[in-house]
């Protein structure tokens, strides 16, 4: 199987000719955005953290609904597929 020079796999990106600013620019986009993500985490971790400590029991009641909603699907999905199981 003969390989033209266009044909050519490079080894690395570095050897891709004219791309090097292609491939900066979008590395430098996803440092940015990567940039927005981190702050917009960073204020919701302390908007969390204020709810929190604010309303404690409110964020136990929660976090004990939530529990209970999660084990009652994992309950009922374990249940369908016992049920499955035994079917002919």
């Amino acid at each position: 199987m003969e390989q033209t020079e266009a044909g050519r796999i490079p080894s690395n990106v570095q050897d891709v000719q004219g791309r090097g600013e292609t491939f900066q620019a979008a590395r430098e986009r996803l440092n940015e955005t990567l940039a927005g993500v981190n702050e917009q985490a960073k204020y919701a971790v302390e908007y969390a953290d204020e709810a929190v400590r604010n309303n404690p029991w409110m964020s136990v009641g929660v976090g004990f609904g939530i529990g209970v909603v999660i084990g009652a699907l994992i309950a009922i999905a374990a249940a369908g597929s016992s049920r499955k199981s035994y079917l002919p």
